[in-house]
């Protein structure tokens, strides 16, 4: 068995798809299955249910991939300690964040770091755990958190939600509201398909409220229509002090919401971390505490 069988094993396995996992792998889909049905021979068990291109893992297979990513882990990060100790300043840093505002303000990180190197991607909680496993990212960024024993997890913030409104709009002069009481304010909401905004909607059903919805747009329209006192809109404690709005913006409390969302930062458990890797571990540490750090 070598270690080319289970890298192949374990993408394959991730998608669940010959087609598209050759694709990644950038190798035809008859190799990709020759080398699976070697794999299955070898090891004398079937590792998936095939249904055309499709493949799913079955109870072999699932049992499989959780060894196979342990080994390649490891592999990857005996791989790194080596190189970093050849070469004690590895600059590299490979992150995945499930919102791009979760990196609002890393421009003082960049700064006093000029000659890190960065590879960020923006994905959904599935997609980031595939590329935690497979290996393509060193840590992410998430709100709600990714389970798992093979994950190790740092609370970066607890944060509750707010009521953020122009310093001109009259529901500024508040330092508290009830949303029941505020349902026909113009509201301004992310997509429906964002987690924040799921995270929002199950807030005013467990109320048993609907609200106006004037907009429902990205975080950069959002900003901007809230900055220019367009509406109002949920928003993170966090965001005051990460600066996702403009000073003329007030965060208000809300009487009648007691839930909290967590942002995470998730690694694998055997994950080699680069200098620089834990160096900006430091940094979103100090950051979401809401001190201003000095990284």
């Amino acid at each position: 068995m070598e270690l080319t069988q289970l890298r192949y094993f374990q993408v394959a396995a991730n998608y669940e798809h010959i087609s598209r996992a050759a694709e990644a792998l950038n190798i035809s889909q008859p190799a990709l299955s020759t080398m699976i049905t070697r794999l299955e021979k070898e090891l004398n068990v079937p590792l998936f249910d095939h249904n055309g291109r499709s493949i799913v893992l079955n109870e072999n297979g699932r049992r499989f991939l959780k060894r196979v990513n342990h080994i390649l882990t490891e592999v990857d990060s005996s791989k790194r300690e080596l190189q970093e100790m050849a070469n004690e300043h590895d600059n590299t840093i490979s992150l995945a964040v499930s919102s791009s505002q979760f990196l609002q303000g890393m421009h003082t990180f960049m700064y006093q770091h000029l000659d890190y190197k960065w590879h960020q991607r923006v994905a959904d909680n599935k997609e980031i755990v595939s590329l935690l496993n497979l290996g393509q990212i060193d840590m992410a960024v998430t709100s709600p958190r990714i389970y798992g024993s093979d994950y190790h997890s740092i609370l970066l913030s607890n944060d509750e939600f707010k009521l953020a409104v122009h310093k001109d709009n009259p529901l500024a002069q508040k330092k508290s509201v009830r949303l029941r009481d505020i349902q026909d304010e113009r509201f301004i909401m992310l997509l429906k398909d964002l987690p924040f905004r799921i995270q929002t909607d199950r807030i005013f059903t467990e109320l048993g409220i609907t609200p106006l919805y004037s907009m429902e747009c990205d975080h950069l329209l959002r900003r901007e229509l809230i900055n220019a006192n367009a509406g109002v809109t949920i928003a993170s404690q966090s965001a005051s002090f990460r600066h996702l709005y403009s000073d003329n913006i007030r965060f208000l409390d809300i009487e009648d919401v007691h839930q909290t969302r967590e942002i995470v930062l998730t690694y694998l458990n055997d994950r080699h971390l680069s200098h620089a890797s834990k160096a900006f571990i430091s940094f979103l540490k100090q950051k979401f505490s809401g001190d201003d750090p000095k990284s």
